[in-house]
């Protein structure tokens, strides 16, 4: 039987080294007061006002980071 999802080794998409703490900052640049999760929400709810990258780095965050 086949491996499906996430269980296949190697399927969980890792970050660079140098982009560790990328969207962290942003958040605290951008958005003061808000944790991560809570900016990386914000960017979800309206994501024609952020730019592509903050967006993917918002999808990350809230499908890895604040799920927990």
């Amino acid at each position: 039987m086949a491996k499906r999802g996430r269980t296949k080794a190697g399927a969980f998409p890792e970050i660079k080294e140098k982009n560790q703490g990328k969207f962290t900052r942003w958040a605290e640049r951008n958005m003061p007061g808000k944790s991560t999760c809570g900016a990386a929400a914000a960017v979800m709810k309206n994501t024609k006002k952020y730019s592509k990258s903050v967006v993917a780095m918002a999808n990350y965050a809230n499908n890895f980071g604040c799920k927990r």
